[in-house]
């Protein structure tokens, strides 16, 4: 008997996955995305998230578990499902490799400028390459013990209660919003993640408790990024916030312990923790999906291939915001892969199903 995903370790892992780097901007994407009091837009953002979960839940459960490649192989002919293959496996790996050039670039310009970005970066792919080749279930496991070594970064916002005030929260709604597209999607890019749990139907514990463990991890996130912008709103001025870059990093610079003087580095380092399993899980999605292609290449080659090749491709881009601007692009598709695919997946489970009850009429 196979182990499977226990119900906690699924909801670690859609947090995991979902928070990132972009935290550290979040604040201010919300100020220029929502004006004054965004935080509640997060609430809204939030909302659409949870009717994407629910297509994949719904996707689960009418599928009653099985792989939701199993699914698209016994409709689709290979002409169609396999290209598709091709595109989500560039698409997982550029996002995989973007995010931890992201990350490695801002540790580059905060800690360390002296030092190259690509040394950087092949350390954390080596790092993301072992986490990998783990497997699954090992990977959950880590992914639990990664999430109890970072959670604790949440509450060093406690140190900036002093400096508080809600005189700094106009009682004006959503003043100021920009209400463009581009800011917005900016916003809901900081969910983005949660689609790879497509991926971990056949690895988890058929108890009905997937959809409660996915729809928590999300609000789990949701609340996390609701203390953030609401505290950096009740720090900052609203035309202060909208002004600095990395808003988040910036509160650290004024956390202040008796024993640490410079919490931020702590934190930039303990972070590298929530960046390596959102990576690895995009890669472990990537090559997950590669296998259903190449079927004589062994898995560890797969995995090999796949990170040398996108760290090929990372080498075109040097500069965050380049780096920014790619990863908005590739993240658009990502977004509409996420609403689509289920709904897709879900047309032919009912396809299927209107089949089988026609086949028992006839029988």
């Amino acid at each position: 008997m196979k182990e499977k995903l226990h119900y906690t370790q699924i909801a670690v892992i859609v947090y995991m996955i979902q928070s990132g780097v972009i935290l550290f901007a979040l604040p201010r994407l919300v100020a220029e995305a929502f004006g004054t009091n965004g935080w509640l837009g997060l609430v809204l953002t939030s909302g659409i998230v949870l009717v994407n979960i629910f297509l994949i839940v719904l996707v689960y459960n009418k599928g009653n578990g099985q792989s939701i490649f199993s699914i698209l192989e016994a409709s689709l002919p290979k002409w169609i499902y396999l290209p598709f293959y091709f595109l989500m496996v560039v698409n997982f790996s550029f996002i995989a490799v973007l995010i931890g050039k992201n990350y490695v670039l801002l540790i580059q310009t905060t800690i360390f400028p002296t030092v190259g970005a690509n040394p950087f970066l092949i350390h954390f792919l080596i790092t993301a390459l072992f986490f990998v080749s783990k497997g699954i279930y090992n990977m959950g496991k880590i992914t639990l013990v990664f999430f109890f070594l970072t959670i604790w970064t949440t509450f060093l916002l406690l140190l900036l209660l002093p400096e508080f005030s809600f005189q700094r929260m106009t009682p004006f709604i959503f003043q100021g919003a920009s209400l463009s597209f581009e800011k917005s999607f900016e916003v809901y890019t900081a969910f983005v993640g949660f689609e790879i749990v497509l991926f971990l139907f056949p690895y988890v514990q058929n108890d009905r408790k997937f959809s409660k463990a996915v729809i928590f991890g999300h609000l789990f996130t949701t609340f996390i990024y609701l203390a953030f912008c609401f505290v950096a709103m009740g720090f900052y001025s609203f035309g202060q916030i909208k002004n600095i870059l990395y808003p988040t990093q910036n509160l650290l610079k004024f956390m202040e312990t008796p024993l640490i003087e410079r919490i931020e580095n702590i934190v930039f380092i303990v972070f590298f923790l929530k960046i390596i399993v959102t990576v690895a899980f995009y890669y472990w999605a990537s090559v997950e999906t590669a296998k259903r292609v190449l079927t004589k290449i062994k898995e560890k080659w797969l995995l090999l291939m796949i990170i040398v090749a996108s760290f090929i491709f990372s080498f075109f881009f040097e500069i965050q915001r380049e780096i920014n601007e790619v990863l908005n692009i590739i993240v658009l598709g990502q977004v509409i892969f996420s609403f689509s695919f289920p709904v897709l997946l879900l047309l032919l489970l009912w396809i299927k199903n209107m089949k089988k009850k026609r086949g028992n009429k006839v029988a």
